[in-house]
């Protein structure tokens, strides 16, 4: 049964609905269409097109405002010195003046290009503004006031406009923050309600028009990793493998259930997701990561909060609840990445709980490289059963780097890790070519 969300990713350039309309009346007249036909093509693809503005003229745009923005900032530096006080605060707003009234344009004219040109320039004409003002009344240092000052200033404009570019300044600002709260206050739980905008935005960028909220998706799933590192306080050791478990696990069946015929670019949930879960299959391979974690090592100074000894537990069992309803939604036993996405979350628990309660280092890493190999197996074997060079390729990619560094790691000599690099390479070389010429016999014949 087809996915509803598939609804979202239905829709065409122009050009092709232009062709396509085209086409109809000739099946028509051959025959291959009925009059009936036609016209419920023609009404179903009346509203399936795609609203992407040129990139070409997006980037020269943001490019373009970047440049002035630059411009007026140096201009004001020439004279700095020789202005009053208040001229100096006259002129710290006119940057500002000038972004609202281009932003005021861009809501009214609507156009892609202009709406990104004035949301980058308005997110830097704030943060100008903010500095100036403080440097003019030689206001108190404080680095995470001035970039929560920052983002909440900018939180209306990326839906007034709305623009990608303030969106992935707003995003780009709160993991800052995020970090230079947690240095200075030791704690930056606030980074969870200023997500709470970030997630509207993208999620109504993907429900009006999927492609034109691609780049927002993948800015949100680039800083959440980051993020997430920042605001554990990891004052109980380990728990952050977990954590990330449960996180990039989840990422990944999000992207399964709600876009499944999406792949790379189209579905940054599904490739962060599982690509950060062979990532952090690889770390858990090393014996260094399984040492002094668990409740047995809880640390409590400055740096580790003793907050953070039900602030991360919470943060982590949130985590994991949300992926074990995902993963009850989700799992299907002839889907490879499903079975990897569900089952990883729950052996790292297990390597945790073995590392927490014994000396067993070397069997978490043991089952871990046996984890990664069979990850790697499983790819190959199932790529060259349907024939998909993507999935033989990530396999090879999985084993290579299991295989290598397992080599420079022991003492082996050159002779004979040479002569293993030859086989495995000419072994990838072939498995391609064999794959490669399956699939164009089954492309040619007929089905």
């Amino acid at each position: 049964m087809r996915n509803k969300s598939d609804s979202f990713m239905r829709k065409i350039p122009a050009k092709h609905q232009k062709w396509l309309i085209q086409e109809l009346p000739i099946l028509e007249d051959e025959g291959i269409l009925t009059a009936e036909s036609r016209n419920r093509l023609e009404r179903y693809y009346l509203n399936k097109v795609t609203t992407r503005g040129h990139w070409a003229t997006i980037a020269l745009g943001v490019l373009g405002a970047l440049l002035i923005g630059g411009g007026i900032i140096l201009l004001f530096a020439h004279n700095w010195e020789n202005l009053s006080r208040s001229g100096r605060a006259i002129l710290s707003f006119c940057p500002l003046m000038l972004a609202a009234a281009l932003s005021a344009l861009a809501i009214r004219r609507g156009g892609t290009s202009l709406r990104e040109s004035a949301g980058i320039f308005h997110s830097l004409a704030v943060g100008a503004c903010i500095a100036l003002i403080g440097q003019t009344y030689h206001l108190p240092s404080n680095t995470p006031a001035f970039l929560l000052t920052w983002a909440l200033l900018l939180m209306p404009l990326i839906f007034l406009l709305p623009s990608n570019g303030a969106y992935l300044f707003y995003i780009v600002l709160i993991c800052c923050w995020s970090g230079a709260a947690q240095d200075q206050y030791g704690q930056a739980l606030g980074f969870w309600l200023l997500l709470i905008p970030a997630l509207i935005y993208v999620i109504q960028q993907i429900r009006t028009n999927y492609q034109s909220g691609l780049l927002a998706l993948w800015g949100l799933m680039l800083m959440l990793p980051i993020a997430l590192g920042m605001v554990l306080e990891r004052t109980i050791p380990g728990l952050w493998i977990i954590a990330y478990a449960s996180f990039l696990s989840l990422a990944g069946l999000l992207g399964m259930r709600h876009f499944p015929t999406a792949y790379g670019w189209s579905n940054p949930l599904r490739t962060i997701g599982l690509n950060g879960v062979t990532a952090l299959a690889y770390i858990c391979t090393w014996q260094e990561i399984w040492y002094d974690i668990g409740w047995g090592y809880t640390r409590v100074n400055f740096t580790h909060q003793e907050s953070g000894l039900w602030i991360d537990p919470a943060l982590t069992a949130g985590l994991a609840t949300a992926w074990a309803f995902v993963a009850a939604k989700t799992l299907r036993r002839d889907c490879l990445p499903t079975l990897v996405l569900c089952a990883f979350p729950l052996c790292v628990c297990a390597g945790f709980l073995l590392a927490a309660y014994g000396e067993s280092a070397w069997i978490n890493a043991l089952l871990f490289n046996a984890f990664v190999l069979a990850l790697g197996l499983a790819h190959l074997a199932q790529g060259c059963k349907t024939a998909q060079l993507r999935q033989v390729n990530y396999g090879m990619a999985v084993l290579s780097l299991l295989l290598i560094t397992r080599f420079f790691d022991s003492e082996f000599g050159f002779l004979t890790r040479g002569l293993a690099f030859i086989f495995m390479g000419s072994f990838f070389l072939a498995t391609n070519l064999i794959i490669a010429r399956k699939k164009r016999q089954l492309e040619s014949s007929p089905s």
